[in-house]
């Protein structure tokens, strides 16, 4: 199982489909459903998304909620314990905000969603958050950034700008022939 934060779903919701990280995203969530992976969404996560909806998003409400991968994941009995531990463990090192710099509310609101996490043992929370990030890693917690996945074969865009270079054939080392810029081999 992985876990998707708000801003994920924020992008899903409101990048233009040709923005790299959307694509990414995509393509991420297909090869997840493809794998019967579960895609969990920390309940906070989702009201946090929530709470930015208009109609605008309500698409990619439906869209969720309609994909048997996809599951909103509770703050629940063992959740809140989970939670109180990593805030004691923050409390023990001195840093009642662990490796954050962010509001106190963003705080406890993060620490839910990493409590979710462990409880369910993800194997990565996806985020573009940077406090989330730094938390997670001080809890050994695996993060990646939506714009780190690598986009798949297919979604490899050409690149025109690049300059033509010049190879010599393995058949005849002295005939110069053009290649494409690395990266648009078709």
């Amino acid at each position: 199982m992985i876990i998707f934060d708000a801003n994920v779903l924020i992008t899903l919701a409101t990048a233009e489909e040709t923005d790299g990280t959307y694509e990414r995203l995509v393509g991420l969530i297909g090869d997840l459903a493809a794998a019967k992976e579960i895609i969990g969404i920390p309940a906070p996560a989702w009201a946090e998304f929530l709470c930015g909806t208009d109609i605008a998003t309500s698409g990619i409400i439906s869209t969720l909620k309609k994909r048997s991968a996809v599951r909103i994941l509770p703050f629940d009995e063992v959740a809140a314990f989970e939670t109180a531990l990593i805030h004691r463990g923050a409390i023990a090192s001195g840093k009642k905000k662990g490796a954050t710099k962010a509001p106190w509310q963003q705080v406890k609101v993060d620490r839910q969603i990493l409590a979710i996490a462990r409880q369910h043992r993800v194997t990565a929370i996806y985020t573009d958050d940077d406090d989330m990030i730094a938390e997670a890693a001080r809890l050994g917690v695996t993060t990646i950034r939506p714009d780190e996945i690598p986009l798949k074969p297919g979604q490899n865009k050409l690149n025109f700008d690049s300059p033509i270079e010049e190879v010599t054939s393995p058949k005849n080392p002295d005939a110069p022939q053009t290649a494409a810029p690395p990266g648009t081999e078709f």
